[in-house]
């Protein structure tokens, strides 16, 4: 009887540890995510490419409405609207995340999200994006990096 005890106790002590770890790591990947949406959304105002890069592994592909993206074409990207920024340009972007759903079955993790992205000019709606993303995410170290992401417009409703 007292083994048996031992041994449910060993147990619950175990699997709480496994609870408090996941619990840890998925809100870990969740900041990950987010900071990857808001660090792109700031880059009108910090024109840090680092802050958004370093949230990308160095292999990372993604692929957005169809287009193949890699870290190299993202940094590009930021080059490209920073040297327009300094011409004067006034575009801004928004970006916001929901619907995040993590899951992680060991030393990689994914997360789906619904997400919004707005071109702002002078102040005006310019352009809207919605849709969904998959994004798979492998841990360096402590840190949690974007390996892969798939992200689509919603198609409207036939």
């Amino acid at each position: 009887m007292s083994t048996r005890l031992i041994y449910a106790l060993l147990m619950v002590c175990l699997s709480w540890t496994a609870v408090a770890w996941s619990a840890e790591e998925g809100e870990a990947i969740e900041r990950t995510v987010k900071e990857a949406a808001m660090a792109s959304a700031i880059f009108s105002e910090t024109r840090d490419k680092q802050a958004v890069l370093k949230l990308y592994t160095k292999d990372y592909i993604g692929i957005q409405d169809g287009e193949t993206e890699t870290r190299d074409s993202i940094e590009k990207s930021l080059a490209d609207y920073e040297s327009e920024l300094d011409k004067g340009s006034t575009l801004r972007f928004i970006s916001a995340v929901s619907n995040l759903h993590v899951r992680m079955p060991g030393p990689t993790a994914w997360a789906t999200y619904d997400y919004v992205f707005q071109a702002i000019r002078k102040g005006e709606l310019e352009a809207q994006d919605s849709g969904q993303c998959t994004t798979l995410l492998r841990k360096e170290g402590s840190t949690w990096l974007i390996q892969h992401e798939h992200c689509s417009k919603a198609r409207p409703m036939k």
